[in-house]
């Protein structure tokens, strides 16, 4: 698949905050007042902007090229080491701004963590550049070049364009008939709408449709949502129901007994479940999560969503609705009402003549045509829409280009923004408002929030993938939460490359840097076995898919966190077994997020690490001191419901 050769496009990003910062007067008066070598922020730069010159061109070149691809993933480990270097002294320069007092500035440096670090600064600055000139002697042997890239940057107040279905009237009548249909021949309590088609295609889309139609509300009783997905578990997929019948959460560890509790509640009830991407061939494994549902009313639907022709085969009841490519014209509908939104393209004949040829190359995906129409949203530049119609990325017939070409066009914050959220499980449900908390501490809103808020200018981020149909707000369910789509989710992962892992006990790149994994109920030493040897991790974020994950082991809490010098987020929420941080914590210096929620926190105070900016504390115990410089804390957000704060 064309995604497999997708390498780290996400480098450039991190090479454009690098030189933000090392020009930045702040930065540079920094350096010169301390006498260190200031030279040396000069030949950082011209190097950098050497190779940012040529990494438009390495991230389309990679794609076919090997040995371009194996350039950047080393290049982005030595970015990535800079970016660790220069956030320290960045932190550093806000504790000289913070401390006033000379007394203290004399009582605090003489403990710092900073201290041996200040005197290291020119040697690890030499260190990094010498790294980058072989990239920099490299990039001319692997024949790399300038080429120019225009990015597609707005200001978007909301998601601009509601999911439309397009050409699927025929199917959603067909399908909409046998659902409100309480005629059954066979006399099954039980039916089975089936919905085939590839990735792409708008299976879940027509679903979501279906499900959220008045009349389809008004006949059943209950109407439930359920993902299920490639990695088929019996135990999760019941207790997500029976969650959504019972509306709440359940703290089960029993498949019998969820089974019990979920016919009870459907008992005489008229339902319509919908199993969405159920990829599971085994007839058996089918039969077995299906059997609770017998106790529910006759005329009880379930719609499938699925890519596999044998799933359909084995699932279905009624004739299986397999869904086809769209037409040329189709996907152009799709295309103009993401690009122009009410405005229509009457006004542009020359981008319509333009937009339909790109149409054409959507290969009747609408996944394609509402993805490019979101990138070339509010652009009426005719030079512009020919690129996209003539870009080197189209060699692949599949929705991937689309996704690709929508991706390297995206500001450089917004690309780490994407890139992140694949270090949460596939269809994860994301919450807007955490997810931004995440960004602010990642440091991936610094350069672009200016004048206003970091809160603000992650609203506007998040806005924007949403407005390019790179999130997609989840209409099956009341609160307002968002899902990737699968392939959009893929191409994250891709772009991520090596930095994030979504760790489940097996073998982990060294150079992982932000790191999540689903919680077990006992988070025991063994579990972590791989970890240990990591030293660059940035991003410690356990998910809780159940109302449990009671201990984590201190050779982790207490031996391996606190030597993570790069740790930006770290989140120890949950864990009950929590009842103190130990003081080794404080030298984390460049920690901006911390989450102490649901902890057992028994001492009477603890001690937050002193570093300086926080963009959220997230503390849900009795009593916090904080250490006896976090006067001079700044911090962004401070969730510390229940909880006393003390300054000492």
């Amino acid at each position: 698949m064309a995604f497999a050769m997708v390498g780290e496009a996400l480098i450039s990003a991190s090479v454009e905050i690098l030189l933000d910062r090392i020009t930045s007067s702040e930065f540079r008066d920094y350096f010169a007042n301390r006498k260190l070598n200031v030279s040396l922020l000069d030949e950082l730069k011209i190097k950098l902007l050497s190779l940012n010159a040529v990494l438009n061109d390495a991230e389309e070149k990679q794609i076919t090229d090997l040995a371009v691809r194996a350039w950047l993933d080393e290049l982005k480990d030595a970015v990535l080491d800079a970016e660790d270097l220069l956030d320290e002294i960045n932190t550093d320069s806000l504790r000289s701004k913070v401390e006033v007092l000379e007394q203290e500035k004399e009582k605090f440096f003489s403990n710092s963590p900073f201290n041996q670090f200040y005197r290291s600064i020119n040697s690890k600055l030499e260190a990094i550049s010498t790294r980058l000139e072989h990239f920099v002697k490299h990039k001319d042997i692997l024949g790399l070049q300038s080429v120019s890239r225009r990015v597609s940057s707005r200001t978007v107040k909301d998601s601009l364009v509601e999911s439309v279905v397009v050409a699927r009237e025929d199917d959603k009548e067909k399908l909409q008939r046998m659902l409100l249909s309480d005629e059954d021949g066979k006399k099954n309590h039980m039916e089975v709408l089936t919905i085939l088609g590839m990735g792409g295609l708008g299976k879940t889309t027509l679903a979501q449709c279906l499900y959220n139609d008045n009349a389809v509300q008004k006949h059943f009783d209950l109407t439930i949502w359920a993902w299920v997905s490639d990695d088929f578990d019996v135990f999760r997929v019941t207790k997500t129901i029976v969650e959504s019948v019972t509306s709440k959460k359940s703290d089960s560890t029993n498949l019998d007994a969820l089974r019990v509790e979920l016919k009870n509640n459907l008992r005489d009830k008229k339902f319509l479940l919908v199993l969405d991407d159920l990829w599971n061939e085994k007839y058996n494994d089918w039969n077995h999560l299906i059997a609770p549902f017998t106790s529910g009313k006759k005329g009880s639907k379930i719609i499938v969503t699925t890519r596999q022709h044998r799933v359909a085969q084995i699932t279905h009841t009624f004739p299986i609705c397999e869904l086809n490519r769209l037409t040329d014209e189709n996907c152009w509908c799709i295309l103009a009402k993401h690009a122009f939104g009410n405005e229509g393209f009457i006004k542009y004949p020359m981008l319509e003549e333009i937009g339909r040829k790109i149409a054409r190359k959507c290969d009747g995906l609408p996944l394609a045509a509402k993805t490019l129409g979101g990138l070339l949203r509010s652009i009426v530049d005719v030079e512009e829409w020919n690129r996209i119609l003539k870009s080197n990325l189209w060699a692949h017939n599949d929705v991937t280009p689309a996704l690709r070409i929508s991706y390297l066009h995206l500001p450089a914050h917004l690309k780490r923004c994407f890139a992140y959220c694949s270090i949460f499980p596939k269809q994860h449900l994301l919450d807007r408002k955490e997810l931004i908390l995440l960004w602010m501490a990642e440091g991936f809103l610094q350069q672009i929030h200016g004048e206003k808020s970091l809160e603000s200018a992650g609203d506007e981020c998040f806005n924007e993938l949403l407005s390019r149909s790179l999130i997609e707000k989840d209409k099956a369910i009341t609160e307002e939460k968002f899902r990737m789509h699968d392939l959009t989710y893929d191409l994250a992962r891709l772009v991520s490359g090596k930095s994030s892992y979504n760790f489940d006990g097996d073998e982990i790149p060294r150079t992982t840097r932000h790191l999540a994994f689903l919680k077990e109920y006992l988070d025991v030493s063994k579990r972590f076995e791989g970890l240990y040897e990591l030293k660059f991790v940035r991003t410690f974020l356990p998910q809780s898919p159940y109302p449990f994950g009671d201990y984590l082991t201190k050779r982790v809490s207490h031996g391996w966190l606190p030597k993570l010098r790069c740790l930006r987020t770290l989140s120890l929420s949950e864990y009950r077994n929590i009842t103190e941080l130990p003081d080794s914590i404080g030298n984390l210096v460049l920690l901006r997020y911390l989450d102490l929620s649901s902890t057992t926190i028994l001492k009477s105070f603890i001690t937050i690490p002193n570093s300086y900016k926080y963009s959220v504390l997230k503390i849900l115990c009795p009593d916090v001191t904080l250490s006896e410089h976090s006067h001079n804390l700044t911090i962004g957000i401070l969730d510390a419901t229940r909880s006393r704060i003390f300054f000492t």
